[in-house]
């Protein structure tokens, strides 16, 4: 039978006999949104039937079948199809059976108690089968180019050879067996004194010598040719050299000039005699000049070669491509003034330099960033003399091998770094101050509700704890921010329409911006739906629409613009750490004075702003910024002086439908009314805190107990003597974080009630699939926060979403 599931689907083989077992296969997958199509069967033949009449992307099987076994199924696929991932799916299967079956050729194993680990493990299978069919293209790919490599330099008449710094061939041409009757094969590792013989090696050992220091020689010396006589030889050798200039090993190039020896003898006896030899000799140079010219053309370095006064003689397709011209375009230009360097301010003098010093026999290396007609790309330039077999420089070579890729990574590993340490450092502060915050908040509450007991004698103090509580509030918005930036806040993700959600935002947005500011929104009729916080979604708009009326002071335009976007593979490469595919965007762009490039390095810092003392955190941007990376997707900036900011914020696309109504807040009744009868277990590893939220639980009407860490909580919770109704715990504690502390808990007590806590709950990832669903009060609470949450708790719990996480 086959099954499919919406959009591009993953063909699946499943290979199970229970048809209740592969219906509750293909509803975890469904769950997991993950888009397939399967075909089942239980038996040799049919298995060997679907392999043989259709393409899969993985195999599901189970281990026992009828008359058929998962070892069975697992030898016919490797027989038959052993480029698709199989994966067992059993619940009999054993950590000695599935090692067994990881050996002999399955790529994973889930056991059907366990079938929310199948979505990934089809996934990451697929994926390994895709990464082998890559590297196998890539090898074969390698492997012709050696051989094409070897076809071009066995066709050249000449000894080519590759030598390290010890003198040893690491590569060699036909030629050699040609010339010395060895395969080319058996000379890699002999040193080029058991080829040219001690004495010819000796004579040739100064020469050598100049080659490992970084000289380009040449020289003419007698070689044995395979036992008849002595033929004259011309070598040219090169240094292949290091970025730093260290000399790696030298190509050489050995040429039979015999015969231009010979027709130099005769040219004393007959002038007929040396025209015919020259003509001759200049017949194989042109040949040779052609060869020389196709590997110019065929290099994908930009090479240049340039008369001594800095004049273009040639250049090769790589480095015309890049300034979009053609031969014809550059022959004869001044090189320093040339396409490749005009628009970028400073490099010609550079160049002209490089040039000069090259002339005079000196070379030298440039890391140049160029603003080309193609873009603003970076360069590795080395200029060097061309010397002819004299020494004699006869031209300058200007070759550069692009480094923009490279450096791009570097940069953007430097950035994540440096947000990553800061991120650590604002999320520990955020952690302790909302600790801190929790305690504050919570007395001054208290102290509120015993003021409202003495009604108007009271006096100022009510009004200056309504200002203490206040503060406290904003202080904990700005940890909030923290958070934001760190990238720890726990998210409430949920369906989101970004059109809705903006639009939404109107009346509010007009009445910050003021009547100086024109607010204009531009939506999308076919906008796609993503899963965000709509809350810190609301609040990044916010936090950007200020900072831009902030940048207008005397008035402009706010435009906010919501639309879909597909970022390609070209985009991704210059942006490595953004994923191509679908997203959905909100852009919000002013008019105002715009930022420079020194500023646009470092506005997502935190606290790093523009405005003056008391005029902001500095937040706002690095805490929107967080919020993004945080739901998976990435901000863009573009300014320049003088013509405004525009900041783009990309979600990605969701495979959920649009919500059409939203969920109106529940109104807070009975906020402090206590089921009778409950206790409740605090894990709080703070004292304060701890001890602050007992009492208030305490002065509530419910029984408490409270632990300091999670092992001291599981003892208490393993005591016969205690029922313990509501579990409300820190996430973050030493030795036993609040997620492990829960799951042992249920483990024991499936209808035990669940709420956490945290200030930074720094672990999130930790909880796996319970992080979405589970109810988390945030530090700082007040009295009423924690009434609320704790009867919420006790209402609906949160069991259910932690039984079955990982």
């Amino acid at each position: 039978m086959a099954d499919a599931a919406p959009g591009t689907p993953i063909r699946i083989l499943m290979v199970e006999d229970n048809a209740l077992d592969a219906e509750l296969i293909a509803l975890q997958l469904r769950r997991a949104a993950l888009p397939f199509t399967f075909e089942r069967t239980w038996s040799h033949q049919g298995m060997l039937d679907a392999l043989r009449g259709a393409a899969f992307d993985v195999i599901l099987a189970d281990h026992v079948l009828p008359g058929f076994d998962g070892d069975a199924a697992l030898a016919l696929a490797c027989d038959v199809a052993p480029e698709i991932p199989f994966i067992f799916v059993s619940g009999t299967l054993t950590e000695e059976l599935a090692v067994q079956a990881l050996r002999r050729g399955a790529r994973d194993y889930v056991v059907k108690s366990r079938l929310q680990r199948l979505p990934d493990a089809i996934v990451r299978a697929i994926g390994e089968a895709q990464e082998r069919r890559r590297l196998a293209r890539v090898e074969a790919e390698l492997h012709d180019s050696h051989q094409r490599l070897r076809l071009i330099t066995d066709s050249l008449p000449a000894l080519i050879a590759y030598f390290g710094q010890d003198h040893r061939y690491r590569f060699a041409n036909q030629a050699y067996f040609e010339w010395h009757g060895r395969d080319p094969e058996s000379l890699v590792g002999m040193h080029a004194r058991e080829i040219v013989g001690d004495e010819a090696f000796a004579q040739m050992q100064q020469h050598l010598d100049k080659v490992l220091s970084g000289q380009k020689v040449s020289f003419e010396t007698l070689s044995q040719r395979n036992g008849a006589t002595p033929r004259y030889a011309q070598v040219d050798c090169v240094p292949e050299l290091t970025a730093d200039g260290t000399v790696m090993g030298y190509y050489a190039m050995a040429r039979d000039i015999s015969e231009l020896k010979q027709a130099q003898s005769l040219l004393k006896a007959s002038n007929e005699s040396l025209e015919r030899q020259v003509d001759e000799r200049t017949s194989a140079l042109h040949r040779s000049e052609s060869r020389l010219q196709a590997l110019f053309e065929s290099s994908f370095q930009h090479q240049n070669l340039l008369t001594l006064d800095g004049r273009i003689i040639d250049t090769n397709s790589a480095s015309l491509a890049a300034i979009l011209a053609t031969k014809q375009d550059v022959r004869g230009a001044v090189y320093c003034e040339s396409a490749w360097f005009a628009d970028t301010e400073g490099v010609p003098a550079i160049v002209c330099q490089a040039v000069l010093e090259a002339a005079a026999g000196m070379a030298s290396r440039h890391e140049l960033e160029l603003r080309l007609p193609t873009g603003m790309r970076t360069f590795e330039f080395s200029f060097r003399p061309l010397l002819d077999h004299q020494g004699k420089v006869t031209a300058v070579v200007s070759e550069a091998v692009e480094t923009t890729a490279r450096r791009q990574a570097e940069e953007a590993l430097r950035q994540s770094q440096k947000i990553e340490a800061v991120g650590q450092l604002t999320g520990g502060i955020a952690h302790d101050f909302n600790n801190i915050l929790t305690v504050i908040a919570g007395n001054v509450e208290y102290a509120q509700l015993l003021i409202d007991r003495l009604g108007d004698s009271a006096g100022n103090a009510a009004h200056s704890l309504d200002n203490a509580l206040k503060g406290v509030m904003r202080a904990a918005n700005v940890t909030q921010r923290l958070l934001a930036f760190s990238r720890r806040q726990p998210l409430r993700n949920l369906p989101v329409d970004l059109n809705a959600q903006v639009s939404d935002m109107q009346d509010m947005l007009k009445r910050s911006l003021g009547e100086l500011v024109q607010l204009e929104m531009l939506h999308s009729p076919d906008i796609w739906c993503v899963e965000i916080d709509p809350s810190q979604l609301e609040a990044s708009v916010l936090n950007l629409a200020v900072n831009a009326r902030d940048a207008m002071p005397e008035g402009g335009r706010l435009t906010i613009e919501v639309d879909n976007a597909h970022l390609d593979d070209d985009f991704s490469n210059q942006n490595p750490d953004v994923p191509p595919g679908h997203y959905a965007m909100v852009r919000v762009r002013d008019s105002g004075h715009g930022m420079s490039a020194e500023t646009m390095a470092r506005v997502f810092e935190p606290f790093f702003t523009t405005k003056e003392v008391g005029r902001g955190t500095g937040l706002g941007l690095s805490m929107v910024y967080g919020f993004v990376k945080q739901s998976g997707g990435h901000v863009l900036l573009d300014s320049a002086p003088g013509v405004g900011t525009t900041i783009t914020m990309l979600f990605p696309r969701s495979s959920a439908p649009l919500p059409h109504d939203r969920p109106l807040g529940e109104p807070r009744q009975g906020l402090y009314e206590v089921l009778e009868d409950t206790t409740i277990l605090v894990a709080e590893d703070n004292d304060d805190v701890r001890a602050y939220t007992v009492e208030t639980l305490r002065q509530l009407g419910y029984r408490v107990l409270e632990a300091h860490d999670g092992p001291s909580a599981m003892r208490l919770l393993e005591r016969t003597d205690v029922a313990v109704d509501l579990l409300f715990s820190d996430i973050v504690m030493p030795g036993m974080s609040g997620w492990e502390l829960a799951k042992r808990a249920l483990a024991r007590n499936l209808d035990l009630h669940v709420l956490f806590t945290s200030g930074y709950p720094r672990d999130l990832d930790a909880s796996g699939a319970l992080g979405r669903n589970i109810a988390i009060l945030a530090k700082p609470f007040t009295r009423s926060d924690l009434a609320g949450s704790i009867r919420a708790a006790l209402q609906e719990g949160a069991a259910g979403s932690l039984a079955g996480a990982p």
